[in-house]
């Protein structure tokens, strides 16, 4: 694949959902790249729209680009360009070429797994981590398939002396959580990633949610720690929860899982029994919390209060999140059950 089309897929695919104009994408590409010119930008993406790639609309003065997912070599294109980034990226980290085909093979007879990328690669391997984010197919042994999953990167992370954190999701997570229109993980990852493994097949999940509906990615990673308290009050408002003597504001609506971790992370008690309650009344994700909790290591302090919460209101969403955070070896921080069962009583949810 030539530089100038490597560049523009590339950072086309950053900003799904974008209205980009040329001069915006060649702004974003020198921002990315250091270096990016009008004119061979405009040549290029001329090209492209002859052979179908991409679109170029007319708004006003301007022509916006988008991605064209109705050309069928338009998915391959892209894996090849996640080929390339792969490569890039390994070109001088012969450890991680180590590590990744012994990931590889020790997740070979998993035949849930439908792709492997790995989230900010460049940025978190400065910090000796790595962020995989593995999407699976929904089988009937998935609940399984995801423990082991955690458990074979336990092994990895052991051994290789690097952080490992894994965000496993099946199709219809991954799906409802990239349309939505809250603040959320996945939709943070699809701005910075490089896949792996089975470029074509996270490509084509893209294009299948595309043909229903827009995707718009989120550029700027979310540190719950920094969620601001009108963010905080509005969002526990959204959720049942509002706090006695204070009004709400709109916010900026966050995915529970974020609040739940943004409450462990602040260790305020009064805050800390807010999660029970808006956990007991709404669905949340058991994967994605649970890798929020590994990511910013709230799993002890999660794991206490989901134990609880097991006790005074079961569910087999609780009893299954229990079991993917026990197979991340930490300590259970203990809470007290009654002050947590008094306030689920005063909140209708005990």
């Amino acid at each position: 694949m030539d530089t100038p089309t490597l560049r523009i897929l590339d950072t086309t695919s950053r900003y799904l959902g974008d209205s980009l104009s040329i001069n915006q994408l060649t702004e974003a590409i020198k921002d990315t790249y250091g270096t990016a010119h009008y004119a061979n930008i405009y040549r290029k993406l001329q090209e492209l729209k002859s052979e179908g790639l991409i679109t170029l609309e007319s708004v006003g003065r301007s022509s916006v680009i988008k991605l064209n997912f109705q050309n069928y070599l338009l998915i391959d294109l892209l894996a090849e360009m996640e080929i390339e980034k792969k490569m890039e990226f390994l070109r001088k980290r012969t450890d991680l070429s180590i590590l990744l085909a012994e990931m590889e093979k020790s997740t070979r007879d998993m035949c849930s797994i439908k792709s492997i990328s790995t989230i900010d690669p460049a940025k978190n391997i400065k910090l000796n981590r790595i962020e995989f984010l593995f999407l699976l197919r929904k089988t009937t042994n998935y609940l399984d398939e995801t423990v082991e999953l955690y458990r074979q990167m336990q092994k990895l992370q052991n051994k290789h002396n690097l952080r490992i954190d894994s965000l496993i999701l099946d199709r219809d997570d991954f799906s409802d959580l990239v349309r939505s229109s809250e603040i959320n993980p996945a939709r943070e990852a699809l701005a910075n990633k490089v896949t792996f493994f089975c470029h074509q097949a996270f490509w084509d999940e893209i294009k299948t949610i595309t043909e229903e509906t827009e995707i718009r990615a989120l550029r700027t990673e979310t540190k719950p720690a920094s969620i601001s308290n009108l963010d905080l009050s509005y969002n526990l408002g959204r959720f049942g929860y509002k706090e006695f003597g204070l009004s709400v504001e709109q916010g900026a609506s966050y995915c529970i899982e974020y609040l739940t971790t943004t409450l462990l992370l602040l260790q305020d008690e009064r805050r800390l029994e807010a999660i029970p309650v808006i956990l007991a009344k709404n669905t949340f994700r058991r994967n994605l919390l649970a890798f929020l909790s590994q990511k910013f290591g709230t799993a002890g302090r999660l794991l206490g209060l989901l134990k609880a919460l097991r006790d005074i209101k079961p569910t087999s969403n609780i009893d299954e999140t229990i079991r993917i955070l026990e197979t991340f070896n930490v300590k259970e921080t203990p809470v007290d059950k009654e002050s947590i069962l008094q306030k689920m009583r005063l909140y209708n949810v005990a």
